[in-house]
């Protein structure tokens, strides 16, 4: 499917999932359904983004994090997009600069603290003046703990500090995870020899 071949409906919001064909992608794609909020499943690649078990009235689009063209088309028409495809300290840039120029809020599902600082840092000023929200880590590791701290502290204006804990007794990484962990190591490894030259990392299924 094309990016224009299918008409957005007027009396629904529209929300753009980029990444929607992903672990997380899907589960906030059925949310969305059952929210009775129309998606717009954004995808890298077209042929696993065509054979997505998707319902009829979810719109399919394809972008890459590369191409700022194609990102403006997938997200036309929408109010919001929530990003849900790692390693995000590849894609929350890219994805949230395309919010900014189309004017609509963005969200994340990152749980890695240097992309939400960064996302943090570099889009707070622009968002305000746009207008719009760009909001990193929104999901279990981030959002969940800041309305559990919100809704401790109720009227208090300040506290010393906040620990929060997390005790996980089952978890199988995604690929997406995966690939996350394998970027985030890439980046902070080095080997000692005369070019001192930064080591590269691959992640297989």
């Amino acid at each position: 499917m094309t990016q224009k071949t299918k008409t957005l409906p007027t009396n629904k919001p529209v929300v753009a999932v980029f990444g929607a064909t992903g672990h997380t992608g899907r589960f906030v794609i059925a949310e969305l359904l059952r929210r009775e909020t129309t998606p717009i499943a954004i995808a890298r690649d077209s042929k696993v983004l065509s054979e997505a078990n998707f319902p009829h009235n979810v719109v399919r689009r394809q972008a890459t994090v590369d191409d700022a063209a194609l990102l403006n088309q997938a997200l036309h028409g929408a109010q919001a997009v929530i990003n849900c495809a790692g390693p995000f300290i590849d894609t929350a840039d890219a994805i949230a600069s395309a919010a900014l120029r189309a004017e609509v809020h963005y969200v994340d599902v990152c749980a890695k603290q240097i992309s939400a600082t960064k996302t943090l840092e570099k889009f707070d000023e622009p968002a305000r003046k746009a207008g719009v929200t760009v909001v990193p880590a929104v999901a279990f590791y981030g959002g969940l703990a800041d309305l559990m701290v919100t809704a401790v502290l109720g009227d208090w204006d300040a506290v010393d500090s906040i620990e929060v804990l997390m005790g996980i007794d089952s978890w199988h990484p995604t690929q997406g995870t995966r690939n996350t962990i394998a970027n985030l190591r890439c980046r902070r490894s080095t080997f000692t020899k005369a070019s001192r030259a930064r080591s590269r990392c691959s992640v297989t299924s």
